[in-house]
């Protein structure tokens, strides 16, 4: 094959949160929040710190970001969840770590909300039974009305914080709370609702916007590469069409693959339509989610419609599929909500893209 230069039509951009864990209090709310989330992010561009989701009762969450991070107000509301951001707090935490030894959680923080209340957690096992992590696949976007992408959340090395010899404590303006606790053992041992993943792989989609669609040089091999993506192409009548896009991870990296390979511009230019079907792929055993593609070009403008027939779909036989849906019922349908228009200027190459939910069993066949 011989070198070359294309267009990467979509984006695909992997988070910096490395570790998250989730605290549930819903039995004994706060007058503002039900849940906490602490999450670890680490990242090229980032810096390292933390950031604590406070889940409101309403279902939107405030976010309390550590000085420390470079994380813009754009991108922030990425790895929310729920209804979405409501109020982004930037603060400086008295205290925030998140440590895993020998099969043991050791997670807490302290800080001042945007009451100036004082807020405290933290979780001690000291239990030395084993316990087999899972990998969980939240539904973090089943509640978001307006969606900025289609939202990939992989939650690896996943776990319930143990009860049996766990110290643990919440308190909010000095009122002390009672975390929930989980509805039914785990490996035969009584579990806390507190949620964590040593291992989080959060990717996001073609987040909507307005930017230029990137051009790569492709090697002999059909190859471009970067620091954070590989993509592979094939060469189809003399022009590159995208066959795979992946994100790359220490462990777990996430690749689309397009079936047929997604065309090259030129083609759309021709006026020519294409239609073709794609599945994003994770690592390990999180499944796989299958998407269609219609291409068409109206007024020098080429139109990408993405949608999501089927649910996601569970490995036949995985360990955690019965699990998970007696915990979330909906989780694998609302992928079928989602939908993508992206709109591409085919002379200057700048691309708007906007995210839609619809009523799956009133899908337009493109």
């Amino acid at each position: 094959m011989e070198k070359g230069r294309a267009y990467v039509p979509f984006r695909f951009k992997l988070s910096p949160i490395k570790k998250m864990a989730m605290f549930h209090f819903h039995k004994d709310p706060d007058e503002e929040y039900v849940a906490f989330e602490l999450q670890y992010l680490q990242g090229s561009g980032y810096g390292e710190g933390f950031r604590v989701l406070a889940w409101r009762a309403d279902g939107y969450r405030d976010s309390y970001l550590d000085t420390n991070l470079q994380m813009s107000k754009e991108e922030e509301p990425l790895a929310v969840g729920g209804k979405g951001l409501k109020e982004r707090v930037r603060t400086t935490f008295d205290e925030a770590y998140f440590d895993y030894d020998e099969g043991q959680l050791n997670v807490g923080f302290v800080f001042q909300d945007k009451f100036d209340r004082r807020i405290v957690l933290y979780i001690n096992e000291q239990i030395e039974k084993d316990t087999k992590p899972l990998t969980w696949l939240p539904s973090v976007g089943n509640h978001t009305e307006k969606p900025h992408s289609m939202p990939l959340f992989f939650l690896y090395d996943f776990d319930f914080a143990r009860k049996k010899d766990t110290e643990i404590f919440l308190s909010i303006n000095n009122i002390e709370k009672t975390l929930d606790t989980f509805a039914f053992p785990k490996d035969f041992q009584t579990r806390y609702y507190v949620e964590f993943s040593l291992n989080t792989v959060i990717t996001n989609f073609n987040q909507k916007g307005r930017y230029t669609l990137k051009e790569v040089e492709i090697d002999e091999a059909g190859i471009a590469e970067d620091e954070t993506h590989l993509y592979e192409y094939h060469l189809v009548n003399g022009l590159y069409h995208l066959k795979k896009m992946t994100i790359k991870h220490d462990s777990e990296p996430v690749q689309v693959v397009f079936d047929p390979p997604f065309p090259n511009h030129v083609e759309i230019k021709e006026a020519m339509p294409q239609f073709g079907a794609f599945e994003i792929q994770p690592s390990g055993e999180a499944g796989t989610l299958s998407g269609k593609y219609n291409v068409v070009k109206q007024q020098e403008k080429a139109v990408i419609n993405l949608s999501f027939p089927e649910a996601w779909q569970t490995p036949k036989g995985a360990t955690y599929d019965k699990f998970i849906n007696s915990m979330t019922p909906n989780i694998k349908a609302w992928y079928k909500t989602y939908q993508c228009t992206q709109i591409v200027d085919l002379e200057t190459m700048e691309t708007d893209i906007i995210w839609n939910r619809i009523d799956p069993d009133r899908r337009a066949d493109f």
